[in-house]
């Protein structure tokens, strides 16, 4: 008991500290509330289901030839079919009441308090049946992972991953924001729960690189808020000291907040639901840790400049095969047998492309996780008659398509073992992440597009950085590089409108793509070794928005290329009639030149093509 009274009081020192003075203050304090009521709708514009749940499945209820080699079994088992029960087309990615209050306090002259209440109720499944934990056949499509078909219950952390918020399957509470700012002269200090925002880029994350992200909620959002409301919040303390004019120095301590990602059998779910991730044991093995970050900003010879470094433990995690647990577990492996698992060797290969995986090799890896003495599974004697390239237990190489298929549908076959769940585990890995940027504002002849147009450098680069193998091996480490150059600017073409706001911006990443995934795991044809992406991952970004003469409106524009195919574009408006109310409508377009060969970085989201509206009283 006094072990468990010590952990909740480490859990909770800094939210206890700011509760004390919040409440020791409150007589005195003069408080402003504000907030809105939301309700947020995203409807599909595509056929397009996503492909990582059981509902979107591309083979559900499709037969595939059986490929074992093994005598007799191809021509008991001559095909392997998933239940077509699985199939559901779904109709609405999203749909959710939000509720948020703000609380803004002055204690004293240099003492102010925020708190910001945040309630989100996920509808979807009131107007949408596809998502959530279904019975088909028996059984239930959220077997292997008690979390699936929630939307914001996490398996780590508390219900909902974090100290400071409450969920279960179709509600969050939360307070993204409780803190207390403290200002004296040139000295400001923040404690408490807080995000940590740094770097200036639209969509990429070079400098902004002391959090994580919570991603459970509407994935595609408006691009112009960046990630002001993913961006997750974690305890901690930030300081700035003002050295002189033209100098400041930042710094924080903050606990580590790993980044939330959408549950399986939910409209975002990123990771292929035939897969149960255990989260807990990285999560208990790093939960205590405490990220550090230091920053200097200045400006000289009419550049802004900075400077940063970073020592924390990497938010975003990687994965491995780990051992299954559960029913039907097959003893010493990473599977178990169950009805919501990969049925074929196609369904394999089709899941592996999607997530930039390795499926041959994907094989060799599973099977030399398996390390009991005595082969008890008979694997050299099966890739031997399989054709593997390599037929060493625990050394197996698999080497092409015919072999991998051969193994697969061996094991899928309902004689042997049947449809088999994949076992991951998510670790957390200590980096340090040095960076900086440059930054001047250009001056022209008045009024034209080069007078006070702002052009930024940011740059960041973590040695010895862990990434995810697409085999699900070991992790390769590598070195990685990235930076952004960045133009934005206001400029007034016409006197009948206010100035349009616009930004340009290049990304190059040298290791991995926009959202992390190693490149050799690039360029990813179902039943082939992905060829991999030389040269780095490469975006192009544009941004524009526009309001109206009254300010009634304001038109969003944004788009992004990888220059391999992949585009994302997002047109909107907002609309503010009165002071209280706000209406936003805007439309996500995903497109995959080369789909199905996953060359590019929207190969396989194409059903975030969608409009989304959010319509809001504000007080």
């Amino acid at each position: 008991m006094k072990k468990i009274r010590t952990e909740i009081s480490q859990r909770h020192a800094i939210a206890a500290a700011a509760l004390v003075a919040l409440c020791g203050s409150a007589q005195a304090a003069e408080w402003a509330v504000s907030g809105f009521i939301r309700q947020e709708l995203a409807v599909k514009t595509t056929d397009d289901q996503n492909l990582t749940t059981q509902n979107g499945n591309s083979t559900n209820g499709v037969s595939y030839a059986n490929n074992s080699l093994v005598p007799g079994l191809a021509v008991v088992q001559p095909t392997l079919t998933r239940p077509a029960e699985y199939k559901k087309d779904a109709d609405i990615n999203w749909f959710a009441t939000r509720v948020d209050l703000n609380f803004d306090g002055k204690l004293t002259e240099s003492l102010k308090a925020t708190i910001k209440l945040r309630g989100i109720l996920d509808e979807t499944r009131v107007v949408e049946s596809a998502y959530g934990t279904r019975t088909v056949g028996g059984a239930s499509t959220g077997v292997g992972d008690i979390n699936s078909g929630s939307s914001f219950r996490q398996a780590f952390g508390g219900t909902a991953g974090g100290p400071l918020a409450y969920a279960n399957d179709r509600a969050l509470i939360d307070l993204p924001a409780f803190y207390i700012d403290y200002n004296n002269g040139p000295l400001w200090l923040r404690a408490g729960n807080q995000q940590i925002a740094w770097g200036e880029a639209l969509f990429f994350r070079v400098a902004d690189q002391p959090n994580g992200l919570d991603l459970r909620g509407h994935l595609f959002g408006v691009a112009a808020e960046e990630y002001s409301d993913t961006r997750r919040s974690a305890l901690g303390l930030r300081a700035n000291y003002r050295v002189n004019e033209k100098m400041d120095v930042d710094g924080f301590v903050q606990r580590f907040a790993p980044t939330l990602l959408p549950n399986g059998e939910t409209g975002y779910n990123l990771i292929q639901d035939q897969f149960t991730v255990n989260q807990r044991p990285g999560y208990e093995d790093v939960k205590n840790k405490w990220n550090v970050g230091f920053r200097l900003k200045g400006e000289a010879g009419g550049f802004g400049y900075q400077a940063f470094a970073i020592n924390r433990t990497n938010p975003d995690g990687v994965y491995k095969w780990t051992a299954a647990e559960g029913a039907g577990t097959l003893p010493g492996t990473a599977f178990a047998a169950q009805p919501t698992g990969v049925w074929s060797a196609e369904e394999w290969f089709r899941g592996a492309s999607n997530s930039r995986l390795n499926g041959i090799e994907g094989v060799a890896t599973s099977m030399n996780f398996i390390t009991a003495a005595g082969d008890p599974y008979g694997l050299v004697g099966l890739a031997t008659v399989c054709g593997a390239e390599r037929a060493v237990y625990g050394d197996f190489k698999i080497g092409s398509k015919q072999a991998a298929s051969c193994i697969l549908d061996t094991f899928f076959s309902p004689q042997v073992a049947g449809p088999l769940r994949g076992w991951l585990s998510r670790e957390y890995k200590r980096e340090t992440v040095f960076g900086g940027g440059i930054n001047r504002v250009f001056e022209g002849e008045p009024d034209s597009l080069l007078d006070q147009l702002i052009g930024r450098f940011e740059f960041s680069y973590t040695p010895n950085k862990h990434f995810t193998n697409p085999t699900l091996g070991d992790y390769i480490e590598k070195d990685e590089y990235q930076f952004a150059f960045i133009m934005e600017k206001y400029h007034k073409f016409t006197s009948a409108f206010p100035a349009t706001y616009f930004v340009a911006q290049w990304l190059h990443k040298s290791r991995s793509d926009l959202f992390g995934r190693y490149l050799d795991g690039v360029s990813n044809t179902p039943g082939e070794s992905p060829s991999g992406q030389s040269g780095g991952f490469n975006a192009v970004a544009l941004a524009l928005q526009q309001p109206s003469p009254t300010l009634e409106y304001r038109f969003d524009f944004a788009i992004l290329t990888d220059l391999k195919g992949g585009w994302y574009a997002q047109p909107g408006v907002k609309w503010k009639p009165t002071k209280s109310i706000q209406a936003d409508l805007y439309l996500n377009a995903v497109y995959s030149q080369n789909k199905g060969e996953y060359r590019d970085f929207v190969d396989g989201l194409q059903h975030n093509n969608e409009i989304f509206a959010r319509v809001a009283y504000q007080f």
